[in-house]
């Protein structure tokens, strides 16, 4: 591939991620009401006597707990969460499949792939943010009612830190690699 077709392809892929993600900011409050229908069952199967509800509300998803707020016996604790930071990887993907030569019908495929496969990764990240959120905000004031050891704690860091720093940006480049492997080698191989 030419230094110019690759610059292209480049940009392309910048303006169209950009303009997937002012998309994606108008019709989150709809993809949240998906992403709380996978959390909250999840949740509420890890932690039955911890999690209330999960639901959407606009741009955040609220979460309800069972825990009761000192002094106030039938109040309960609720905190958001913004799953923005764990979506973009969606838009990333589709601006490089989009960019890429193919059959627009290996497109569609590709892209309904990847969003079944990048919804579960939310999830991933959503659980173990929520979860993250329980043991060490609030300033661990919920923590040994997990009872969980030093080594669990480690991993629900590692399973936060996974969901939000790897996760949406190198699960859709790996998805684009196998789901467009002709193009990807076109790509990485100079034409001489």
């Amino acid at each position: 591939m030419s230094d110019k077709r690759l610059l292209f392809f480049i940009l392309q892929v910048i303006v169209l991620f950009f303009l997937l993600l002012v998309l994606l900011y108008w019709i989150i409050p709809l993809y949240n009401i998906l992403l709380s229908l996978l959390v909250e069952p999840v949740l509420i199967n890890f932690y039955p006597k911890f999690i209330r509800t999960v639901s959407a509300n606009n741009e955040i998803l609220e979460i309800v707990t069972n825990f009761s707020i000192s002094g106030q016996p039938q109040s309960r604790l609720a905190f958001d969460i913004n799953p923005l930071k764990y979506s973009y990887g969606l838009p990333l993907f589709i601006a490089l499949i989009v960019s890429s030569k193919g059959l627009w019908q290996d497109k569609v495929w590709s892209i309904m792939i990847a969003f079944f496969v990048l919804l579960l990764a939310q999830t991933w990240s959503l659980c173990f943010d929520i979860t993250r959120h329980l043991l060490f905000e609030f300033q661990g004031a919920y923590a040994p009612y997990f009872n969980y050891d030093i080594f669990a704690r480690g991993f629900v860091s590692l399973g936060s830190q996974l969901g939000f720093l790897l996760f949406p940006t190198l699960i859709p480049i790996i998805l684009w690699i196998i789901l467009m492997p002709d193009f990807f080698k076109k790509l990485t191989h100079s034409s001489d």
